[in-house]
């Protein structure tokens, strides 16, 4: 009887395993690619498809880059790429449109989702979650406090993942009544799990279980929730001439928080009543602001905040391509323009950044 050496054995078991593996992984569908698609020419005449095959090996390469190289205020060489990547994506047509750009947000917002339910420890910890556009969570140990949450009433965020979101806070600010700021559905979720809404008396006018919220003159206002008191400045700024509030707020373990919406008004008149806000404030910890704010040095010098967040890079929802502010514009700005020193954080979606 002829019988095999046991080297021999072993190299037909190898042989068969990698064969079955490769033959799986063949199988195995990519949703990097469709069948018969292997080549350049084969995407002629089909660039909506071109784009989103493209955008999934982007989004994916910039998922990974960004989970190894997170939020900090040094934005080193791979970070800005993995930024200048999401960039690339979302400045193309139709963005919205992408189902890649929609699984990118959607798996970032997962991340958030699964980060909200480990516990935070350490009684002044403060926790900066940035969400898509301007919706920022503010997190301590005890509290959680969010502004502007928008999924485009579900065509960006799924309302299954934003009602996971906002079932995490414990209030809800919004700043102003544009549409990439309010959403009806997350109104109607808070309204249904019992989380307080603040806003301005022009954002859902007609809903009377909305605190609106609007002076004539910054004021200092209590509000008592069931985790915590909270002390919130209300500055009664603009965009434009629609009435946008910019939110302070002294969070029960004294951390100070604020966020400023899409503040500018025309000729810089609200600047000239801001420009010595920080005398009338709390010192501010943490400031989330817009990255395209005009005379951006001067409303710094104006909050005198410890960090700044920047927000509203790449709102794909209502803006077009020459509004959606880029990551690469607020990095080339802060290294060419900014005068102010103020440490600067520049997240994407679904990050968050520990300020200590």
């Amino acid at each position: 009887m002829h019988t095999h050496s046991p080297i021999f054995t072993l190299a037909a078991c190898l042989v068969l395993s990698f064969g079955a593996a490769t033959l799986q992984a063949q199988e195995k569908p990519s949703r990097h690619a469709v069948p018969g698609h292997r080549y350049l020419k084969e995407y002629w005449n089909q660039s909506e498809l071109y784009l989103e095959h493209q955008a999934w090996y982007m989004l994916d390469l910039a998922d990974r880059a960004l989970d190894e190289n997170p939020p900090a205020v040094t934005t080193n060489l791979s970070r800005r790429m993995a930024l200048l990547l999401v960039d690339a994506v979302t400045h193309e047509p139709a963005p919205i449109d992408n189902p890649a750009v929609l699984d990118f947000l959607g798996r970032r917002m997962q991340r958030v989702i699964d980060d909200l339910d480990r516990p935070l420890r350490g009684r002044k910890s403060l926790r900066i979650y940035k969400l898509y556009n301007c919706g920022i969570i503010f997190r301590t140990r005890d509290l959680t406090v969010a502004v502007d949450l928008n999924g485009r009433e579900g065509r960006l965020i799924p309302d299954e993942k934003m009602a996971q979101i906002v079932s995490k806070v414990d209030i809800l600010f919004c700043t102003h009544n544009h549409s990439d700021h309010i959403d009806s559905h997350v109104r109607d979720m808070c309204h249904k799990e019992g989380i307080p809404i603040y806003a301005t008396a022009e954002i859902f006018r007609d809903d009377p279980e909305v605190h609106h919220v609007r002076y004539e003159e910054p004021r200092r206002i209590g509000i008592d929730l069931p985790a915590g008191h909270l002390e919130v400045d209300v500055l009664p700024g603009h965009q434009d001439d629609v009435q946008n509030n910019i939110w302070i707020v002294t969070l029960p373990n004294g951390r100070v928080v604020g966020a400023t919406g899409d503040q500018w008004k025309n000729e810089g008149k609200d600047l000239q009543w801001l420009r010595d806000i920080h005398t009338r404030l709390p010192r501010i910890d943490v400031l989330a602001m817009d990255c395209w704010i005009h005379d951006f040095d001067a409303h710094v010098a104006a909050f005198r905040p410890r960090l700044l967040v920047s927000q509203h890079e790449n709102e794909i929802g209502a803006h077009g391509i020459d509004h959606r502010e880029s990551y690469w514009m607020s990095l080339y700005k802060s290294e060419h323009f900014r005068e102010d020193s103020t440490p600067c954080v520049l997240m994407t979606w679904g990050e968050w950044f520990d300020f200590r």
